[in-house]
């Protein structure tokens, strides 16, 4: 579709979803903060004159992906979700390519998607940007034929989200990455990483390889090239043969060390292979859900989401 055309198109369904002020609100309430503030996002919209046709708190995340498809299957048009970045991922796959908006409320640890697209992190924020912000479409990428929204990992990343429970996340926030990556560094060991972009070969062995779409990850800004709408995927890879690479390159960015920075490799494309040797799991918005080798490509403005009115629309 033509840029102008699916502008108007997009003011469209805005216009529809201002006038209606119907929604239907969802929220892992297994999330860190989603239990504590499910009530507050209820009574914020509400508030904000929101007539909410489904109210779901939901304490088994592997029931979300379901609600989410009978509500847009329903009809419904705005769709608020509170959660985490792994609870966005399960759950963007119904919404790609549909005429369902995505409302965001970050509950999770990092909230690296929300803070990628600009969304406040305070839950009357999130609520104000579905309220009075725009519509804006956004790329998600898909890995081994499933979405994902920000980021993917492999390596040390991968184990330390596979090490990370939904207990240790609750009980420690963010600090719990690093007690789960304290218990897996020891035993994690260098790959040979395979990486065809758009037709462009390399080889070497790495510590870490990011799948980026979006500028955070971690719940920190990454890389500069990556934004949920270039149309392109981002992969990052830091290069070396030991584990102690990974832990200064990790030590150098939070500590602001003088440390030489690691050697990378980057680059931004529609289509990527991945190949490891040894097969790794790929951890997508932090939780672990395929293993290499990894088949990626863009699809292209799939999301709609609101975001702040100063949102970046790139296409």
């Amino acid at each position: 579709m033509a840029n102008a055309g699916r502008a108007r198109e997009k003011a469209a369904l805005e216009d529809a979803i201002r006038r209606d002020r119907r929604a239907v609100l969802v929220v892992n309430t297994h999330s860190r903060r989603g239990e504590a503030r499910f009530r507050e996002a209820e009574r914020l919209l509400t508030a904000r004159g929101f007539t909410l046709d489904g109210v779901f708190p939901v304490r088994q995340a592997e029931r979300l992906p379901e609600i989410i498809r009978e509500a847009i299957g329903r009809g419904h048009r705005c769709i608020v979700v509170g959660g985490g970045d792994g609870t966005i991922s399960s759950v963007v796959d119904h919404f790609a390519n549909t005429g369902a908006v995505f409302g965001l409320l970050p509950l999770g640890t990092a909230n690296s998607f929300a803070r990628s697209l600009g969304v406040p992190l305070d839950l009357e924020g999130a609520v104000n940007v579905i309220a009075a912000g725009k519509i804006a479409d956004v790329d998600l990428v898909r890995i081994n034929n499933d979405y994902f929204a920000n980021g993917a990992s492999i390596g040390l990343p991968a184990d330390v989200g596979k090490a990370t429970t939904r207990r240790l996340k609750r009980w420690f926030g963010r600090l719990a990455y690093v007690i789960a990556g304290a218990r897996v560094f020891f035993g994690f060991h260098p790959f040979r990483c395979r990486v065809v972009a758009d037709g462009r070969e390399a080889v070497f062995e790495a510590v870490e390889v990011r799948i980026v779409n979006g500028t955070h990850q971690g719940g920190v800004a990454g890389t500069a090239l990556a934004h949920p709408d270039t149309g392109d995927v981002v992969v990052q890879a830091v290069k070396g043969s030991s584990r102690w690479v990974i832990a200064r390159e990790w030590a150098r960015i939070a500590l602001h060390l003088p440390f030489p920075a690691a050697e990378h490799h980057e680059v931004a494309a529609r289509e990527v292979l991945i190949e490891t040797d040894p097969v790794h799991d790929i951890a997508v918005d932090g939780e672990v859900l395929t293993t290499t080798p990894a088949s990626i490509s863009v699809a292209r403005n799939a999301l709609l989401v609101f975001a702040p009115a100063a949102f970046d629309d790139r296409h």
